[in-house]
């Protein structure tokens, strides 16, 4: 029987299926810009990564300046919170999920890289905000998963009577379980998610989902 008390959950790939309005996205902003776009092989294996929005960018255009890479990535969040919502959608049974675990006194919590204004805007269409206790994104200042820092300096002081060893962090990509590990957490990996098998398996999470339904089994 495990002892859990907090969860951090990843949005994209975990509790929401997004991958194809990020690759729509990224793709429009390209073409806004007028400037070529990438590959799309190699768009889909960067946004399996994990690596929040700017890192990809940087990743996709190498060759652009921080200056270029930052209107880039303006001009994603702007396409994305105006396009990008109607493309996404809460994996199968993701509110009745939450709304077990809520009412189970579970403490929910979202760690994003993602940009905090699409993920608050995604949980509020979905209906699943109300479950949430804290939802932490990219504010262009928070240190991206795998660093600890959405533990360290948000979760951490508001939660400060539930240790490491009593949260689970569940995510698809290395990101989520390389964060895990870096806070002292177990880690559940969301196979049906985004991340790459092979590097995601060689991190050894500490469970395996198949569906976002299946981490009920773990916790009750």
């Amino acid at each position: 029987m495990n002892n859990y008390k907090l969860l951090i959950l990843d949005f994209d790939g975990t509790l929401c299926a997004t991958h194809e309005a990020i690759l729509f996205c990224i793709k429009r902003t390209y073409e806004t810009l007028h400037k070529t776009i990438p590959n799309h092989n190699f768009i889909d294996e960067t946004i399996r990564a994990g690596l929040g929005m700017e890192k990809t960018l940087e990743v996709l255009s190498p060759d652009l300046t921080q200056q270029q890479i930052h209107h880039l990535l303006n001009t994603y969040e702007t396409i994305y919170l105006a396009e990008g919502e109607d493309k996404s959608a809460p994996f199968p049974k993701a509110a009745e999920t939450l709304a077990q675990l809520h009412a189970a006194g579970f403490i929910l919590t979202v760690v994003s890289n993602k940009a905090v204004a699409a993920v608050d805007t995604a949980l509020v269409r979905f209906e699943l905000k109300q479950y949430i206790a804290m939802v932490i994104g990219d504010t262009k200042t928070l240190r991206k998963k795998p660093d600890p820092m959405a533990y360290t300096d948000f979760i951490k002081p508001k939660f400060n009577h539930i240790n490491p060893t009593q949260i689970l962090m569940v995510g698809d990509t290395p990101a989520d379980l390389l964060f895990a590990k870096n806070i002292g957490a177990d880690s559940c990996w969301a196979e049906y998610g985004y991340g790459d098998e092979k590097a995601c398996l060689a991190l050894h999470p500490t469970y395996t989902i198949k569906r976002l339904t299946d981490i009920l089994a773990i916790l009750f």
